[in-house]
Parts: structure tokens; sequence; C-alpha cells
């Protein structure tokens, strides 16, 4: 029995190209995959990360519960290996206190960064009730 339907059935198949035009993405997404993992596997340490301190003639040896905050090139703040923020900083210098550590900061600073994100961590050092900052500063090497 024929119908209208499949009178436009057959003329869609005619019509149809004899070749496949879709392209197969399954290559590119394996090769995206593979890719994905070795990115995944080979990501650094972040504790590596560390400014890049002024040379001096003078070393300081610091205590394990020494209050550590160290600022970056690009304005980042860590207090010892936790990034923070610089407003949270007092809180964490408070529970640091809290927890025996001496009423010292040692401040590392990156000679590259802004002055002001130097000024904003030693004010938010006081808001703690801190008043010695020491500026931590790389052993310059001896010249002969």
């Amino acid at each position: 029995m024929w119908s209208p339907s499949q009178a436009a059935v057959q003329r869609e198949e005619k019509r149809r190209p004899p070749f496949y035009t879709c392209m197969n993405l399954w290559p590119f997404l394996g090769v995206t995959l593979v890719l994905l993992c070795i990115f995944m596997v080979n990501v650094p340490p972040h504790h590596d990360i560390g400014p890049n301190l002024q040379p001096s003639s003078y070393a300081t040896a610091l205590r394990e519960d020494a209050i550590k905050v160290s600022i970056i090139r690009d304005g980042r703040v860590f207090f010892r290996n936790t990034w923070v923020v610089p407003e949270e900083l007092p809180g964490f210098i408070r529970d640091a206190l809290h927890s025996g550590a001496e009423k010292k900061v040692y401040l590392a600073v990156d000679s590259r960064s802004k002055f002001a994100d130097t000024a904003l961590v030693v004010d938010q050092i006081g808001k703690a009730g801190i008043r010695e900052i020491c500026f931590l500063t790389e052993k310059a090497a001896i010249r002969q």
C-alpha cells in the first residue's frame, strides 16, 4: 500500500549524499583526556612559591612556631604556608599567639612587590597587637 509519507521518505533517501559528512571527534576527545591527566599529575606544589628576598650580610634563624608572614610579587599574602586575605591576618596571628608563639612577626617581602601591599600587611599586623616586626632577608654572598 502506497502513502504520501512513504514517497517523502524515498525522496529524502535519494537526496542524501553517499558519504558521511560528520567529523569523528573521538580521537580529539582521547588526546584531550590524556593531556588533562598529564597536567593534573604534574602540578608543581604551591609551597615552593616564596618571596625573592633582599640580600643582607646577617642571617636569622626561625623557630618552628614562629609567626612568619610572606608577601609575594603579585601581592598574595601567606601566613606560614597558608594563603590568606590580608584582612583575616589579625585573627590568624591572635590564634598563633594563644597557642604559644612568640610575640614577634617575621615578615618576608618579595623585593619586587608593591609598597602598598606591604603597608597593608604591616597595618593588619599592628591591629593584631604586635609591635615587633622583623623583615627577613637572604644572606648575601661574600665578595673577595
